[in-house]
């Protein structure tokens, strides 16, 4: 909406200047031209406050109407769900953003090993991929667990704050209920 009253104020200033300046003088079209810009840019930080102000309200209903959805950052994901996860990895699934370039941290297994390593154009870094996934092990705090049950120790104790990794698609308490969750008993 700026955008669009900015080019118009561009576009009409030659003509209203000579205009103005011929029928009322520079001071008079100065005010005149000092007023209407400020009420322009008035109008303008209304609009913005009212639709900030709205989307707080928003915000703040939908935290009230979702209080499980909040988890504490500092909760352990807990034993009873890193078993889950691990029972849902033991089916083959892996639990990593599918899309082009980097996605993030993930989790997969691989042969009898269970793997925290980043995920590129959807894929978890297993040791497959050389010394480029211990190369990223290191540098993106990745791990690599040699069985079920170091796996389970390790992912129970587990925080969202601990697995915030970069901030770029990590692994959440809430993505975790979510992959576990999908895990079809028969």
């Amino acid at each position: 909406m700026f955008q669009v009253l900015l080019i118009i104020g561009i576009v009409a200033a030659p003509y209203l200047w000579n205009d103005a300046v011929h029928a009322t003088g520079v001071n008079k079209y100065l005010w005149i031209t000092g007023g209407l810009t400020g009420l322009v840019c008035t109008v303008v930080f209304l609009v913005w406050a009212i639709r900030l102000n709205r989307s707080q309200k928003i915000e703040t209903v939908s935290q009230k109407l979702e209080p499980e959805a909040q988890t504490d950052r500092l909760m352990p994901v807990g034993v009873e769900l890193a078993n889950a996860v691990a029972e849902r990895l033991d089916a083959g699934n892996d639990l990593a953003y599918g899309h082009a370039y980097y996605c993030g941290m993930g989790l997969t297994k691989y042969g009898d090993s269970y793997v925290y390593a980043s995920v590129q154009d959807g894929e978890v870094a297993t040791p497959e991929y050389g010394d480029a996934f211990f190369r990223s092990l290191e540098s993106d705090g990745g791990k690599i667990f040699e069985s079920r049950a170091q796996f389970i120790e390790w992912l129970s104790a587990q925080t969202d704050s601990s697995l915030y990794g970069d901030g770029n698609q990590n692994i959440t308490l809430k993505r975790l209920q979510s992959f576990a969750s999908l895990i079809v008993r028969s």
